[in-house]
C-alpha cells in the first residue's frame, strides 16, 4: 500500500501534463474524482484564523479524520510516502548494523513534544505569518510536491534535500525521530481515534506470550522504538497500526493481535493474503503501463511537428513590428500566419492582447481585427507612400460595425518598422497571461499571477520583478500559477506601477516572454485573504 501510494504522487503529475485532472494535488489538498481530500491541520488554521469555511473544506478535512477514527493512525504507517522511507532506512540499518547497535536512546512519549510543535507552529502563524506554518513541516506534502514541481516545469525543489537530510540523520541515530517526535500532521489524527474506544488497534495477551524477557520479537519489529506489550495501559496515541509487532508475534504464541468489530474479515484476508498479493501486483503492473502510455503518447504530442498554415506572402508585413504615435498599444507583432499581438498599452489586466491582420493592398498598409468575435469592427493603418517606413505617415481609419461604417481618421507617424524578433504569440492568443493586484481585508495586496496552458505546450515559467525574485510557477493542470501567492504589502498601499516579467519556455525549445506594468488595484476589501495552495 505504501509503495503505491508513494508511486501514485510520481505518476499523478505526469497525467496531469496530458490534461488528465481526475486525480490532481498533493497531500495538503487533493481531488480524487470530484471528491476532495484536504489535511485537517491546513483547514483548522486557515478556517480559524479567517473565520472562514467552506463545504469543500469540511468535507476534505472530515475524510481523513473519518478514517483516523475507524481505522487509527494507518495514514502514517499505510499512506505517508515518508513513513515508507523512514521504515526503509530503519530496515536498511538493522541489516547492515544489527537490530542493537549504536541506537540513540529517546526516553519519554512522543506526543507530547508534537503537541509542544502544534502548539508554537499554531501561535506563529496566528501572530507573525499569514503562511500556514505547520504546513511547511508537512514531509508528505514536500515529497508530492518535488514531483509536481520536477514533472510540471523541470523545476527541483529544494525540499528533496531537506527529506534527505533527515533521512540521513534518522539513519545515523537508529530512530524514527519526525514521526514520532515532531509530525504535527499526525496531532489531529491521534486525537481523533481517542474517540473512538473500538476502533482498530493493536491489544496484547499476556497468557499467550512465551518470549523471553529481553527477547522480544514485537520490540525489536516497531520501527517507533515502542513497547507493543504495554500500549493498552496507555492512550495509544502514538502507535500507527503498521501491524509489524502482530506478525512478529505470529510465530511466538500470538499474543498481540488487532482488536476491532471487523477482526473476523481481517483474519479472512490475512488467509487469503498470497491472492490479494497477486491481484495488488496485476493492478500495479496496469497502473505504471498506463502511466508510461500516456507519458509517450505526450512526449509523440510533444515532438510531433505541427501543421503549417497556409497563407499568401506578404514580405512588407510578415514577422514584422509597427507601432504609430499616441496609439493605444506600445506596438504591433504581425505574425506570418495573420495572427495580430498588441503589446502594451491599456488593454486588460493582462498587457497585451491578440487578433487578427490581412494586407488591404501591396504598399503595406494593415486591417487589424482586435477582437475575432467581432469582425465588423477593427481598423485599417494606409501608408502614406511606396511602402512602411520608420519616421513614415501613416492615416488610421477605425470603424466601429455601425450602420454609418466609419467612426473616425487620424493621421499618425510611424515610431517602429523592423523585422519581430522575439514574439508572444502564443502568450497573447492562447496563454492568457495576467498579472493582478487584489486588495483584501486588513490592507493585504496580493499578486496573483496565471497563465492558461489549454493544449499542454508550456514547459516552464520563470518570473521576477518588483515584488518577487526569480522563482518558478506551477503547473495545476489546466494554467500555471505562482504559489504561495505573492504578498505585496500588508498594512499600506503598495506604489504603483509594479512590474513583473515572465519568461515563458514551451516543450518545442522556443520560448516568449512576457512583461506587466500593474497600476490598477482590484478591491475586496471585504474578503479575507486565503491562499488556495493551502
Amino acid at each position: 500500500m505504501q509503495f503505491f501510494v508513494a508511486l501514485a504522487f510520481i505518476i499523478i503529475p505526469i497525467v496531469n501534463r496530458s490534461r488528465y485532472s481526475y486525480l490532481y494535488g498533493n497531500f495538503l489538498s487533493f481531488h480524487a474524482f470530484g471528491i476532495p481530500f484536504a489535511d485537517p491541520l491546513a483547514i483548522l488554521q486557515l478556517s480559524v484564523k479567517n473565520l472562514y469555511l467552506t463545504v469543500d473544506n469540511i468535507i476534505g478535512a472530515l475524510l481523513p479524520l473519518l478514517l483516523a477514527f475507524f481505522m487509527g493512525t494507518v495514514f502514517c504507517s499505510w499512506i505517508c510516502p515518508f513513513g515508507l522511507l523512514s521504515e526503509l532506512g530503519q530496515g536498511l540499518r538493522k541489516k547492515g548494523y544489527g537490530r542493537r547497535q549504536a541506537q540513540v536512546a529517546l526516553a519519554g512519549k512522543g506526543f507530547f513534544l508534537k503537541m509542544t510543535v502544534f502548539v508554537l507552529g499554531f501561535i506563529g502563524f496566528f501572530i507573525f505569518s499569514t503562511t500556514p506554518i505547520l504546513n511547511q513541516l508537512s514531509m508528505p506534502a514536500w515529497y508530492a510536491r518535488f514531483f509536481q514541481y520536477y514533472f510540471g516545469q523541470d523545476f527541483i525543489s529544494l525540499s528533496i534535500f531537506f527529506i534527505l537530510a533527515l533521512l540521513g540523520l534518522e539513519f545515523i541515530l537508529g530512530r524514527r525521530i519526525w514521526c514520532r517526535y515532531i509530525c504535527p500532521q499526525s496531532v489531529l489524527i491521534a486525537l481523533a481515534k481517542q474517540l473512538n474506544q473500538k476502533r482498530l488497534k493493536v491489544v496484547f495477551n499476556r497468557e499467550k506470550c512465551i518470549c523471553k524477557p529481553g527477547y522480544e520479537r514485537c520490540e525489536a519489529a516497531c520501527s517507533l522504538s515502542l513497547h507493543p506489550k504495554t500500549l493498552y495501559e496507555s492512550a495509544e496515541l502514538e502507535c500507527s497500526n503498521c501491524g509489524d509487532c502482530v506478525v512478529a508475534c505470529t510465530k511466538m504464541g500470538r499474543a498481540l493481535c488487532f482488536s476491532t468489530p471487523w477482526a473476523g474479515w481481517l483474519a479472512g484476508i490475512r488467509k487469503k493474503r498470497k491472492m490479494w498479493q497477486n491481484i495488488f501486483a496485476v493492478f500495479l503492473g496496469i497502473a505504471v503501463l498506463t502511466g508510461l502510455g500516456i507519458g509517450g503518447y505526450q512526449l509523440y504530442i510533444h515532438i510531433k511537428p505541427e501543421p503549417v498554415a497556409t497563407k499568401r506572402a506578404e514580405p512588407l508585413l510578415d514577422n514584422r513590428i509597427l507601432s504609430w504615435t499616441d496609439d493605444r498599444a506600445d506596438y504591433y507583432e504581425l505574425a506570418a500566419d495573420g495572427t495580430l499581438v498588441c503589446v502594451g498599452g491599456d488593454w486588460p489586466i493582462n498587457g497585451f492582447k491578440g487578433g487578427r491582420w490581412q494586407a488591404v493592398d501591396n504598399k503595406g498598409s494593415v486591417k487589424m481585427v482586435f477582437d475575432p468575435t467581432h469582425p465588423q469592427r477593427y481598423m485599417v493603418y494606409m501608408v502614406q507612400g511606396d511602402r512602411p517606413a520608420t519616421g513614415g505617415q501613416y492615416k488610421v481609419i477605425s470603424f466601429d460595425g455601425s450602420a454609418a461604417g466609419q467612426s473616425s481618421a487620424e493621421n499618425h507617424v510611424c515610431i517602429r518598422y523592423e523585422p519581430l524578433q522575439q514574439s508572444h504569440l502564443q502568450s497573447a492568443t492562447t496563454m492568457n497571461a495576467t498579472a493582478v493586484l487584489t486588495r483584501y481585508a486588513d490592507e493585504i495586496y496580493i499578486l496573483d499571477l496565471r497563465v492558461q496552458d489549454p493544449e499542454e505546450k508550456i514547459r516552464k515559467i520563470l518570473t521576477e520583478g518588483d515584488a518577487i525574485t526569480t522563482e518558478g510557477m506551477l503547473t495545476s493542470v489546466k494554467y500555471w500559477l505562482n504559489t504561495p501567492q505573492i504578498i505585496v504589502s500588508e498594512g499600506r498601499r503598495p506604489k504603483l506601477p509594479i512590474h513583473t516579467k515572465m519568461r515563458i519556455l514551451f516543450h518545442d525549445g522556443h520560448e516568449e516572454p512576457a512583461q506587466f506594468q500593474t497600476e490598477k488595484i482590484i478591491d475586496r476589501h471585504d474578503q479575507e485573504f486565503e491562499d488556495p495552495w493551502f
